[in-house]
């Protein structure tokens, strides 16, 4: 569900109620965005204060006429990757820590030409693939991917999110899910096996 354009004017107009519904309406995803950029669960509530707290006082900047799903994607994004340019350090992914959302996602863009309902064994093997290869990507790139995938946003809507062009987003989308295939492979030759990735 999305916030409507009364209650967005509301909030731009300092209604502090109309603020509380937006969080409501919001909290999941830039949860969700902050733990799938970050991948530390340990920093995702103080992260999301914080990021709130700069939605609140950035509100009399929007424009109404922008998408606010946009900007607050945005505003999270911006703010993760502070948070981690300040950490200096790449986050690690933890297969334990595999979102049941992300675990689909590379299932689906991994999907090899073994049965279409995979025994326990090959799930759990999926989701150890999955979470290697999520490690291999750049924060961007997975955060693009995860929201083009998972939260299934237009290349439109991206390009608002990430401030740049249509082309420059299809092209990134490109090359993060090349690299995947290619990742996938090298693990499925090691395995002596042949993936077939469909993506």
């Amino acid at each position: 569900m999305k916030a409507d354009r009364e209650l967005i004017e509301k909030c731009v107009e300092g209604d502090r109620s109309a603020f509380e519904k937006v969080i409501q309406l919001y909290e999941r995803k830039v949860f969700g965005l902050i733990y799938q950029t970050t991948r530390s669960s340990d920093v995702v509530e103080d992260l999301a204060q914080e990021i709130f707290v700069k939605v609140y006082f950035s509100l009399p900047k929007f424009r109404l006429d922008a998408s606010f799903d946009a900007w607050i994607y945005r505003i999270t994004l911006n703010h993760c990757y502070d948070y981690l340019r300040k950490r200096q350090s790449a986050p690690q992914v933890l297969v334990s820590e595999l979102t049941e959302d992300e675990s689909q996602l590379f299932e689906n863009l991994t999907a090899s030409t073994a049965s279409a309902t995979p025994d326990t064994a090959k799930r759990l093997e999926m989701r150890q693939i999955a979470g290697k290869l999520l490690g291999l990507l750049h924060p961007l790139d997975r955060s693009l991917l995860i929201l083009k995938e998972v939260e299934e946003l237009s290349i439109e809507e991206l390009a608002r999110i990430f401030t740049t062009s249509k082309s420059a987003i299809k092209l990134r989308l490109f090359r993060a899910r090349n690299h995947l295939r290619d990742e996938y492979q090298k693990i499925g030759r090691k395995k002596g096996r042949h993936y077939e990735p469909s993506i």
